[in-house]
Parts: C-alpha cells; sequence; structure tokens
C-alpha cells in the first residue's frame, strides 16, 4: 500500500473519524483473497473497494512476513550511521509455530477499506480506535492488575507527544506499508517532527529491525529460567521512574522484571544494570514484552548500546570525553562556567547516555529521544545533550556550586512541550560530522595510551619500591617474631596475674556476700531490738500509768485518813477540855461536899 491508494474522501472520512464508531478485529488472514468488502462502502462501489482492500491486506500480509527477520541470518543496518554494524544473532531454540500474540501470522482485519484503516490494522491493537479519547491511566492500571498473570501485555502509550490528528498519516501508512521505499531524508524530517503516539511502537520496531519470532521464542523460554540478578532488580524496581503510575503497578513492575531478567541471562557479559530497566520502560509503554526485549536486544547490539554495560570498557568514558569537547566547542560560555564551578559531566551527563535519558526526563521528551536515537543511532544522543544544555543556558550560567549541579541532576529535567520541541529543533539543526566523533575518539585512546604508558612507568618504579618494601617487610617480620616470644612470655604472665586476681576477686566477693549477710543481720537484729524496746516501753508505761493511778488514788486516802486523824485529833482535844472541864467541876464539887 502506498500514498496514492488514499483519496480525498478517505481523507475526508479520516478527519471526521471521531464522530464514527470504528472496531478492529483480530484475527488470522489465510489468504489475501478472503477478505470481505467493510459495510461503509455503498453497493455501488462495493466492487471496487473489496478489490482495493484485498490487494491492500495481501501488501500488509508481505509487509509482515518481510519483517520477519531469519534468526540465522546477521541483522545488518542500512541507515547511514551504522553501515559496519550488525545484530547480534539469538539464542535458543524456537518452535516453528509459534503462539506468540507478535508473530507474523496474526494480523487486523479492519473494517474500512480506507488506507487509513489499513494502517490502523498495523496497530495490533484489538478493538481498540486511536482517535478514541484515551482512558485514564488509573483504568489502565486497573485492566493491567486484572491481567498481571499474561507475560504477554501490550500497553498503549498515554502521553502524546504531538496530536495524531496533525500527522501525516499518508506517510506513515508508506512506512509501514512499504518501509524500504522510504528515502531517509523524508525518514528523518517526519521522524524529527514526531512519531504519532499510536504508532510509534510499530515504527520503533521497524527503525531496530527487531521482528524475529525466533527471538521472541527465546524470550519465553528464558523467563521460565532464574537468575542471579533478581534480587537486584527487584529490589531496583520501585526506585526507577517513582512518579509514572504504569511503571509503579503490578502488571508494570511485573514486565519490567521479566524483560530486564530475560535480557541478563540473555546477555551474560552484561547482565543487569539499573539503567537498563530506565531503557525497557519506555519500551513496555508502546509495546508487549516479547517485543520490547526484542528491541532491547537490537539497541544493545545492533546500536552499541551494551559497549556502556561491559566491565572494563571505557566507552563511556570517551563518549563523555566527546561530550565535554563539543560543550566548550558549541556551548563555550557553559563549558568556562561548569569548570570554574568544578563540575565535570560524568556528574550529571553519564546517566543521560547509559539510560537514553529515560532515568529522569519525562515521557513526553524520552519517547522523541527515542525516535531520534532508533532513526539515526548512537551519536544523536550527544546532540541532544547540548540541546537540552543549550535549552537551559541562561539558567545554568545564573547558578553556582550546589545549587547548579541540583539543577543539571534534578531540577533540569522539568521540560514543558516547548521546551522539547526546541531541544529536538536544536538537535536538528546541529551538525557534528561523524569524522569529527572519530577525531575525538582517536585523541581519547591516544591520550588514554599516554596514560597507560605513564601507568606503566609508575608500575615500574612501584615495582622497585615493592622490593624496598618487601626486604623491609621481612625485617619487620623478624622483628615481629622476636617481640612475638616476648610476648608470648608476658602473655602467660598476664594469664598467671589474671589468675591471682580472679582468686582475689572470688576472696572478696566472698568477704564482701559476708559483709552484706552480716549487715542484713544487723539490720533485722536492730529492727527487732527495736521493736522489742518499743514493747517494753509500752508494757512499762502501762504499768507506770497504772501506778501513778493507784499512787493518786492512795495520796486521797491518805489525805482522806489525814483530815480524819485531824477530826479525831480536835475531837480528842475537845474531849480532853471536855474531861479537863469536868474534872475541874468535879474537883469543884469536891471541894464543896464536905
Amino acid at each position: 500500500m502506498n500514498g496514492s491508494t488514499i483519496t480525498t474522501e478517505h481523507r475526508e472520512e479520516k478527519r471526521h473519524f471521531r464522530e464514527r464508531s470504528h472496531t478492529i478485529t483480530r484475527h488470522t488472514i489465510p489468504s489475501a483473497g478472503h477478505a470481505e468488502p467493510p459495510d461503509n462502502v455503498e453497493e455501488g462501489d462495493s466492487a471496487k473497494h473489496f478489490a482495493d482492500t484485498t490487494d491492500d491486506l495481501a501488501t500488509i500480509n508481505d509487509q509482515i512476513q518481510g519483517l520477519m527477520v531469519p534468526s540465522e541470518e546477521v541483522l545488518e543496518d542500512e541507515d547511514d550511521y551504522s553501515d559496519d554494524e550488525s545484530a547480534v544473532p539469538t539464542t535458543g531454540q524456537a518452535s516453528p509455530k509459534s503462539l506468540l500474540s507478535t508473530t507474523s501470522s496474526m494480523v487486523s482485519y479492519v473494517s474500512s477499506a480506507s488506507a487509513y484503516d489499513i494502517l490502523l490494522s498495523r496497530l495490533g491493537n484489538s478493538q481498540v480506535d486511536p482517535f478514541a479519547r484515551p482512558e485514564t491511566m488509573d483504568q489502565r492500571i486497573d485492566d493491567d492488575e486484572d491481567n498481571h498473570h499474561s507475560p504477554r501485555v501490550s500497553h498503549e502509550v498515554k502521553e502524546d507527544v504531538k496530536d495524531d490528528e496533525d500527522a501525516d498519516w499518508e506517510f506513515w501508512a508508506k512506512v509501514i506499508s512499504d518501509f524500504k521505499s522510504v528515502t531517509a531524508k523524508e525518514l528523518s524530517s517526519c521522524i524529527r517532527r514526531g512519531i504519532p503516539s499510536s504508532l510509534r511502537g510499530t515504527i520503533w520496531q521497524l527503525l531496530a529491525k527487531s521482528k524475529d519470532g525466533k527471538l521472541e521464542q527465546t524470550y519465553m523460554q528464558l523467563l521460565k529460567q532464574e537468575s542471579v540478578y533478581e534480587k537486584a532488580i527487584t529490589r531496583d524496581l520501585s526506585r526507577i521512574l517513582p512518579h509514572n503510575q504504569f511503571v509503579q503497578s503490578t502488571s508494570g513492575k511485573d514486565s519490567l522484571f521479566n524483560v530486564a531478567k530475560a535480557y541478563s541471562l540473555y546477555d551474560q557479559a552484561v547482565g543487569y544494570c539499573q539503567d537498563i530497566l530506565c531503557i525497557i520502560g519506555p519500551l513496555l509503554l508502546n509495546m508487549p514484552e516479547e517485543e520490547t526485549f526484542c528491541v532491547l536486544v537490537q539497541i544493545m547490539h545492533r546500536y552499541g548500546l551494551r559497549d556502556y554495560f561491559l566491565p572494563q570498557s571505557n566507552f563511556l568514558s570517551q563518549r563523555l570525553y566527546q561530550f565535554s569537547v563539543l560543550v566548550s566547542e558549541n556551548l563555550p560560555h557553559i563549558s568556562r562556567h561548569l569548570e570554574f564551578q568544578g563540575i565535570q559531566d560524568n556528574m550529571y551527563a553519564a546517566r543521560w547516555f547509559t539510560s537514553l535519558f529515560a532515568c529522569k526526563f519525562p515521557f513526553e521528551f524520552v519517547f522523541r529521544v527515542y525516535d531520534l536515537f532508533l532513526s539515526e543511532g548512537q551519536d544523536v544522543l550527544l546532540r541532544v545533550a547540548l540541546a537540552v544544555l543549550n535549552q537551559h543556558q541562561a539558567t545554568i550560567l545564573a547558578l553556582e556550586h550546589d545549587n547548579l549541579l541540583r539543577f543539571l541532576k534534578n531540577d533540569l529535567v522539568d521540560l514543558s512541550e516547548t521546551a522539547v520541541d526546541n531541544i529536538i529543533h536544536y538537535t536538528a539543526e546541529l551538525c557534528i560530522p561523524p569524522r569529527r566523533l572519530e577525531r575525538l575518539a582517536k585523541q581519547y585512546q591516544a591520550d588514554a595510551a599516554r596514560s597507560s604508558s605513564s601507568d606503566a612507568n609508575a608500575i615500574e618504579s612501584l615495582r622497585r619500591q615493592n622490593k624496598t618494601l618487601s626486604e623491609t617487610v621481612r625485617e619487620l617480620q623478624r622483628n615481629l617474631n622476636s617481640l612475638n616470644r616476648e610476648h608470648d612470655t608476658i602473655a602467660k604472665e598476664l594469664i598467671e596475674s589474671k589468675m591471682e586476681i580472679a582468686r582475689v576477686h572470688d576472696e572478696n566477693d566472698a568477704l564482701r556476700q559476708q559483709s552484706f549477710d552480716l549487715k542484713r543481720a544487723l539490720e533485722a537484729l536492730h529492727v527487732e531490738v527495736e521493736s522489742r524496746i518499743k514493747t517494753e516501753m509500752s508494757a512499762l508505761s502501762t504499768k507506770n500509768a497504772a501506778l501513778m493511778d493507784r499512787n493518786v488514788e492512795l495520796e486521797e486516802q491518805l489525805a482522806s485518813m489525814e483530815k480524819t486523824v485531824i477530826d479525831m485529833k480536835l475531837q480528842f482535844l475537845e474531849s480532853e477540855n471536855e474531861r479537863d472541864s469536868l474534872d475541874r467541876r468535879l474537883n469543884d464539887l469536891k471541894r464543896l461536899m464536905p
């Protein structure tokens, strides 16, 4: 199918696509001749539309078969930027009749014969209208939670970089149906304007040449194996892209885990790195797991991104060297300011390259970076990084020290839609000849070689120093042996002293216990004596009180008796007086008597 097949009537129908219901049913097409005419074609034009539909479906079927890359062949990059690169063959056994949802035997049967409808059928989204208003992310997450058991979940992108209605659907239909006929210049121009979000997953796979049924089967086999990196992957799942609802959902984490685990088994030289999870995230938002795995393999091998993660590789250092020189050439004010503030490129830009800008930047921007990366190759990342710095040049020059570094690592990623467009435009306008990058790479290698030569001299000097130090060590060892013998003697004496001290401690403990017992007995005796004294004192007090009462009583009796005695004495005196009186009277009478 090509652009000439889209009539004015169909384009008008496409513009009013939101007003009609469109249903896409996914099933196997046994042959192009079995297609049925659509319901919305007028009766007079039924035969013509039916023939057009049949031809278009046959063409699409051929294109889908053409997208399937045999695993026995070495994938060659036909783009201008990587003529000398090749894809890495897949590993593992695959069944000839794959049951995966992405195999070439499954295509979409559409309800309209228009070229745009045939383009929609290539999306492979069963019963999905790309122009229908998308459901919310929360609804998508709920749907994904219900289907988390399936390892092959297709994720529709929710952040539109460009309004799909403004896309050149005729061109993108041609890209999907006849990719080889599209010129590199025309493709690059349209990609820089942005790939329609509903087609992004399909276009990425075309650009990466990732369609490989055998590799998808290998992915399914790898999921059944165990990886030594599973704990590390699980630990990192909650750390990457913490603000993206899909990535933090259960199904999103499961998909990320599956692809990262499978790749760690597939490429054991690389294994696993946290930035690989960042690379996988945007892919999963545009395609199912198995297709994501295939694209990831191409990104790592065909596009050379795995060189960042290989042990003992200096490729990242080389890339940062190139970036530093390019910043000084294209953005001299920023370069001087960063150098004056003591900020090196590896402090903020390293993860831009190793994660394809997905570690921090918003997905609206990351998708555009992926568009350029898959279209133009890894060198475009340098231009994107320069464009990002250029976009924030005024802010960078106004900040200092920690605030500047914090901005470069965190705040710089806040990009508006206009800022994203400006960055992409600057990237497109900026020209960095490949030969310039090659010269910078050679300069870095030469500097590294000189550094290695200097290191060799330093190593020889260190060897001589090591020999001298070895002799010193041997002398010290002899002294150490002598000291060890003295130490043994002192240790024995120390042991004996400790034993004596232990014996004295035991005696002290016994005496301390005895003293404690005596103190406790004395305290008990003191309490007992005090209690006894109190008892006796109480008894004596009672007895004394009784005696005092008795004494008072006796004193009262004595007083009474003394009074009685006095009374008796008085009576006696009176009686004596009376007797004396009587005696005198008697005497008187006696004298009177003769």
